[in-house]
């Protein structure tokens, strides 16, 4: 009876997640050409709980990845700094979000999410800028407590996904 239960609660969290998460991609040919002209990216990994960190997942480690992923595909990493100069100050987020709630089975399910932010203007009134996603994707998933390090790999997946579309709307 508690694993029906479980199971119930788990596919509840997964279909929540799928709903109510930036995981729904938004890599439509219009969303796609927002990164034509773009040299390149900032990237900024969300801050990770605690109990990831203790696992061998680090926040720094995935920075470090990704920067070396985008910089192996040719595609310039800006610094925070230099960001903040290039127009449209773009920059590649990515959220990895972990359910760490104690579970009788030590499975954690998990999205990533990667985003394009960059700054945009409204039509009606060019002069208000805020940042906005301009092309998002992500992935859900489940993973035990013992390989949480493996999180890894499945970012870098994700990631693989930004760097095709860039090159699409950039070719080298």
């Amino acid at each position: 009876m508690k694993s029906i239960r479980y199971l119930t609660i788990w596919i509840l969290f997964i279909l929540f997640q799928i709903s109510h998460s930036p995981s729904m991609a938004i890599d439509s040919r219009s969303n796609r050409a927002t990164l034509k002209g773009l040299a390149g990216v900032g990237v900024l990994v969300e801050k990770l709980p605690g109990e990831l960190e203790k696992e061998g997942l680090r926040r720094d480690q995935l920075q470090k990845d990704v920067e070396a992923q985008l910089k192996k595909a040719g595609i310039k990493v800006y610094s925070k700094e230099e960001c903040s100069k290039i127009p449209g100050e773009p920059y590649l987020y990515i959220n990895l979000n972990v359910n760490i709630a104690k579970t009788e089975s030590d499975i954690y399910p998990y999205t990533i999410d990667i985003m394009l932010i960059q700054k945009v203007s409204l039509i009606r009134d060019p002069n208000r800028v805020a940042y906005g996603v301009t092309w998002s994707t992500g992935g859900v998933g489940s993973i035990t407590k013992s390989i949480v390090g493996q999180l890894r790999e499945n970012v870098a997946e994700v990631v693989e996904i930004f760097i095709q579309r860039f090159l699409e709307e950039n070719p080298r």
